[in-house]
């Protein structure tokens, strides 16, 4: 089952403001009382054209970096609302066979149901444009520049404030309950005098309960800072936080863009022999199938064509990392350091540490052609949740991870271009044992804020849901090459 928080977020989102995807669900219950208004977050520069890196949280408000400290003004109540969000899905099922010349029978029942249940009574909370006017005329940056601003500026990440939020006035239970029943009977020929019967049941439940004040979901706007600063409510990727204000900076600048991972990909690509054809066009923006199919496919070949033993320790290294988020994160920024810097990266600790020994030579400078998909594959599973992390290292385990790759490839494929919601079919040939909300996959694509149905089975595609999905794409093609024979 999904998370109840989740499914509850998702659910109220889409009735209020009918999936409009400025507007940023809170993905787990814990940070609902980190992110409020003024609140700040982080997020670094992306080297993909297919997801964006998520929102940090930095542990600052707009007040911390501006002169005089005060309290923030209140953000105004644009909106109370009240929200009872119930939800039923019932599915049934039957099976007889019969012979008459025997008179022997078999025959069986089943059904499976879900529901959910949550009364909200809520507020949005939106900082107004007078209020930000305000703010910028009467205070100004803080000197010297907060610590954790100066760690923002050095590695190059862009900075948000948190503009408005939907927020719980009360406190708020949710409620969702699986539950799945079967019977069945059998009689066998005379001869035997055989017979008999069975029923079974299960169930299970969950509830979560919400402090009043927790945020559901929020917006953010782009801050920018030079010599003044301001914010920017409409986000452009090209306008970047922090002004090259020194000779310094540019050059910090120069060298966080001297690394380009698509040049790097059609490099190696070259080097494969692949055809023109078969690489992404680097004057081009690709927002299809084409183009990320064209991205994976050169870095999983690059990752097959490695020796056997190399690729399983790797594999064996990333798994381990794959449920330790810190040395995920600190060997992606290692790799990205080295690759922009051309420079000797720094030792790492644990796995992370030897996923870097075979990604360096003697002088501890990077191994560009391994080190780059390797960075493309941490920067993807960066994207994804910990839930989804967790399935994948379990799924490194079995031989699950080719079944998967053929499906979401197989939705993906079918919903391209994404700027629509549409519908997919799947065949009994993608789904494997079993499609439930139970079985992993289905657990994977559901986590990408795709709705899932087993009868018949399709997908519901959602344009919101582009960035994780390709992420898990990448994801599951690049562990799967490093699984794989040599070529």
């Amino acid at each position: 089952m999904t998370s109840a928080f989740e499914r509850a977020v998702k659910s109220v989102i889409q009735e209020v403001y009918h999936g409009r995807g400025d507007l940023i669900p809170v993905d787990c219950l814990q940070n609902s009382i980190s992110f409020k208004p003024y609140s700040l977050l982080s997020r670094k520069l992306s080297s993909s054209w297919f997801w964006k890196p998520h929102y940090t949280y930095v542990n600052l408000s707009i007040k911390d970096i501006l002169e005089p400290s005060a309290p923030e003004p209140e953000p105004e109540c644009i909106v109370p609302l009240k929200v009872y969000d119930v939800v039923e899905d019932n599915n049934q099922g039957s099976v007889g066979v019969a012979s008459s010349i025997e008179e022997g029978r078999i025959s069986g029942e089943a059904a499976a149901s879900d529901s959910s249940s949550a009364s909200m009574s809520m507020c949005l909370l939106r900082v107004t444009q007078k209020t930000w006017d305000i703010l910028k005329s009467e205070r100004h940056l803080q000197q010297p520049e907060n610590t954790i601003l100066q760690q923002l500026r050095r590695r190059g990440d862009d900075v948000f404030v948190i503009t408005e939020v939907l927020q719980t006035k009360e406190e708020v239970q949710i409620t969702q309950i699986h539950s799945e029943e079967g019977s069945g009977k059998f009689k066998l020929p005379p001869i035997s005098i055989l017979q008999g019967e069975g029923k079974g049941h299960q169930s299970r439940k969950k509830m979560v309960t919400l402090p009043a004040g927790s945020v559901l979901a929020f917006r953010v706007a782009k801050l920018l800072i030079g010599s003044s600063w301001d914010i920017c409510h409409i986000l452009d990727e090209k306008e970047r936080t922090f002004e090259p204000s020194s000779g310094h900076r540019r050059g910090v600048d120069q060298e966080r863009h001297s690394f380009n991972l698509l040049s790097v990909l059609r490099s190696i690509g070259e080097k494969l022999k692949l055809k023109s054809d078969e690489m992404p066009e680097e004057e081009e923006f690709w927002e299809d199938f084409q183009g990320l199919y064209a991205r994976v496919k050169i870095s999983s070949l690059q990752l097959g064509s490695l020796e056997m033993e190399l690729r399983q320790q790797l594999l064996k290294d990333i798994g381990r990392i794959l449920q330790d988020q810190p040395s995920l994160e600190a060997l992606e920024a290692s790799l990205e350091q080295g690759l922009c810097s051309g420079e000797k990266v720094e030792p790492l600790e644990g796995p992370a540490g030897c996923i870097l020994e075979c990604l360096v030579l003697d002088s501890g400078e990077l191994v560009v052609e391994l080190a780059a998909p390797i960075f493309y594959l941490l920067e993807s599973l960066n994207v994804l949740s910990g839930t989804q992390r967790q399935l994948l290292a379990k799924a490194l385990e079995t031989t699950v991870l080719s079944k998967q790759l053929e499906l979401v490839e197989h939705v993906l494929e079918q919903t391209s271009p994404w700027q629509e919601q549409r519908s997919v079919s799947l065949h009994s040939g993608l789904l494997g044992d079993s499609w439930d909300e139970e079985a992993p996959t289905w657990v994977l694509l559901e986590k990408c804020g795709l709705r899932l149905q087993v009868e018949p089975p399709q997908v519901h595609w959602e344009p919101t849901s582009q960035d994780p999905t390709c992420a898990l794409y990448a994801s599951l093609a690049l562990l799967s090459s490093l699984g794989q024979e040599p070529h």
